[in-house]
């Protein structure tokens, strides 16, 4: 039987993190990934937190660390484990700088919207981070990586070794190999309907993950099966509206003149029964908020007119605060839509009246509630959610009308099992299970409240890179 110092079970973000670390470390290690290609979710990666790194220093950038805990704290109602947060903050700079020096390029700092300035973009995203940074490295050291293969069992030993079951896809043939520890890296439960149907906060139909597809909560199930606690804080990191269409893969729709007409600028949003909920103006301003208030509806839908169209193809638009959008019009936008109704795009909804649009998408206040709406234009005061008046657009005219479905595009979640400070996973009484650990998504519970503060950018995938070689280091150091 092959025997190893850890077997870590996921080869994402989190997992390079912690297998370069272990390379450093000597130890003999064994990374397990059950798709045919490695990076995961990873691989979209924009950028990583940091309060103290070099290249903020060269720029003479000041973080308050203080202020940064305290921002994370109060915005999770102190759901969020302080003294997790804090060892985060305080290793976080050196993180970037252990990156570089391992093949990982930063092209820059940046914030996002008025959003402290902590996000470390990737040059080439985390899919060069992984694969031309930690993977190679990784391999150099010594680490070993498996492909097409599941881990589908665990078994703790009396001496709390582990017996670690192999199932090779290809062939569905089964191996165990013996570890001293185990470290989940699987990525959370985002592609797992069950999983996010029995999660407070969520309404699954109206998720549209945007991520690697394969974190379906394997090293959560793992762990449960050792006795840990099922830690769910309702967390799905979500950036938004999304085009809801299951015929079309979601990262094909996002970025498209079509989304960011809808998404990115404050039109006129109802839910189920044809009526807004929330001032869109301050929605889109704020990925998360816009999230959450969509999420709590079970349909939305974008209702706009001809004219509407007309305008923000031909001549512009009432400009939103949200940035990465077009500065002025939307010249394809005509064209995109006509072609969306050639394809026959399920998020795409066009009657000739509002009564027939209202019938079509079955909400049945629509027609009353939009005539309410064009009042409030024509008065120049939105008395439901006090949206400025130039983003007051009359939903008017002779037709024909839209209505774009949308859902939430979600990026990973964030709960599942809790950790210690050494990202130890505990059981139900709060105690270590020993040798097991949970990074990135499986171990994020102790960052979050229900929703991820965007104020604080790169926070998640600095996480991966923290908590992969923290578990490593604990693993060394206990």
């Amino acid at each position: 039987m092959e025997d190893y110092d850890v077997v870590i079970v996921g080869a994402g973000l989190a997992g390079f993190a912690a297998a370069a670390e272990a390379g450093d470390q000597g130890l003999k290690t064994l990374l397990v990934e059950k798709g045919k290609t490695t990076g995961g979710t990873g691989n979209y990666v924009e950028g990583v937190f940091a309060a103290d790194s070099v290249i903020q220093k060269q720029e003479n950038a000041v973080i308050d660390k203080k202020e940064l805990l305290q921002e994370e704290l109060t915005y999770s109602h102190y759901r969020a484990d302080g003294r997790m947060w804090q060892k985060y903050i305080d290793q976080a700079g050196t993180n970037v700088s252990w990156l570089e020096e391992r093949g990982a390029k930063i092209a820059m700092v940046a914030n996002l919207g008025a959003g402290a300035r902590t996000w470390h973009l990737f040059a080439g995203k985390g899919h060069d981070a992984i694969h031309n940074g930690l993977e190679p490295y990784a391999k150099e050291k010594g680490v070993k990586l498996v492909t097409q293969t599941r881990v589908i069992d665990l078994k703790q030993e009396t001496d709390n070794s582990y017996e670690v079951t192999l199932l090779q896809m290809i062939d569905e043939k089964e191996r165990v190999v013996k570890a001293k520890n185990v470290v989940l890296a699987t990525g959370g439960y985002l592609n797992d309907q069950e999983l996010l149907a029995n999660t407070a906060h969520q309404n699954p139909q109206n998720i549209i993950p945007v991520n690697s597809g394969k974190n379906t909560g394997d090293g959560l199930r793992l762990a449960w099966n050792l006795g840990a606690k099922k830690f769910f804080t309702g967390m799905a990191m979500m950036f938004g509206g999304q085009l809801k269409d299951p015929t079309i893969p979601a990262y094909k729709l996002w970025g498209t003149a079509i989304w960011s007409s809808v998404c990115d600028q404050p039109q006129c949003w109802v839910n189920e029964m044809g009526e807004r909920f929330v001032d869109e103006s301050a929605a889109v301003v704020n990925w998360a908020n816009e999230g959450n208030a969509m999420n709590r509806q079970e349909r939305i839908f974008c209702i706009f007119s001809q004219k509407i169209l007309d305008d923000f193809t031909d001549r512009s638009y009432p400009r939103s605060m949200k940035p990465f959008v077009p500065e002025d019009r939307y010249p394809t936008l005509r064209d995109d839509i006509e072609q969306a109704e050639k394809d026959g795009r399920e998020y795409l909804h066009k009657a000739n009246t509002l009564e027939e649009l209202a019938e079509e998408i079955d909400t049945p206040n629509l027609v009353s509630y939009v005539k309410h709406y064009n009042e409030m234009a024509a008065n120049g005061e939105d008395t439901d959610f006090h949206k400025p008046t130039k983003y007051l657009l009359p939903v008017d005219g002779n037709g024909p009308f839209y209505a774009i479905e949308l859902g939430v595009g979600a990026y990973t979640t964030g709960d599942g099992l809790r950790v210690n400070v050494n990202n130890q996973v505990l059981d139900t009484e709060g105690r270590l299970i020993s040798g097991l650990y949970a990074i990135g998504g499986d171990g994020s519970a102790v960052l979050y409240g229900d929703t991820y503060g965007v104020n604080v950018p790169g926070t998640h995938a600095g996480y991966c890179i923290f908590s992969g070689r923290n578990a490593i280091q604990s693993i060394v150091n206990k």
